[in-house]
């Protein structure tokens, strides 16, 4: 089967954020992966706005809550049919497994996880997952470009790395670090930060034998 999807991160809460996606969503895609960060600290009035927006394109959505959007944003997912946080769904013949949040960060904000939370919560995930699945996480993984700040740290997490090197997904759309924006590989397993979709950045993910990505710009 293939499949076209658009990846994008990290709105914000930006309403230019949100005219770049529906600006994007006329190029005819067949899913959207929204990958947190819908909002920044809330408040989830927006977030419905939104996905009710997104809604009437009917188009199949899958979407993840990030660390700076409210804990009971997972509620307003579940309710409008698109959440994929600490769950396996498909869309077609393709099987996606999701967890939003982020490994720990300096700033406490609502949705973060321990390492060892993550990797409890990957590894259930991929027993209902089967093989050939695509990981969905705000959360890039550790020591890779999606997570490399400028000044050479990374911020990424460690169980989301280990459990890409075990179970070798095809392909691992997260966000989280704004700078991380790339396509790279760790294994077999394409790893795509679109970037944050405030500043018109996405992505686009295409699956058919194999999983191609493109970075793209508003």
């Amino acid at each position: 089967m293939k499949m076209r999807l658009l990846v994008v991160a990290d709105l914000h809460g930006q309403p230019v954020a949100q005219r770049n996606l529906m600006r994007l969503l006329e190029g005819g895609y067949e899913g959207l992966l929204l990958i947190g960060d819908i909002s920044q600290l809330g408040p989830l009035g927006m977030i419905e706005e939104l996905l009710d927006s997104l809604k009437k394109l009917n188009l199949p959505i899958l979407s993840v809550p990030g660390n700076c959007d409210p804990k009971n944003t997972v509620e307003v997912l579940e309710a409008r049919g698109v959440n994929l946080h600490r769950k396996c769904v498909k869309l077609g013949d393709l099987t996606f497994i999701g967890l939003g949040g982020s490994n720990v960060t300096p700033f406490n904000t609502p949705l973060e996880f321990t390492e060892a939370e993550i990797a409890e919560e990957l590894d259930r995930l991929a027993e209902e997952a089967g093989k050939n699945f695509i990981l969905v996480t705000h959360a890039p993984p550790y020591g890779t470009p999606a997570d490399l700040l400028p000044d050479g740290t990374y911020i990424g997490s460690k169980s989301i790395r280990a459990f890409i090197e075990r179970t070798h997904p095809l392909a691992n759309c997260c966000g989280h670090a704004h700078e991380g924006r790339s396509i790279s590989n760790l294994g077999t397993t394409v790893i795509v930060n679109p970037g944050p979709l405030s500043k018109g950045y996405a992505a686009e993910l295409t699956v058919k034998e194999r999983v191609q990505a493109q970075l793209i710009q508003i």
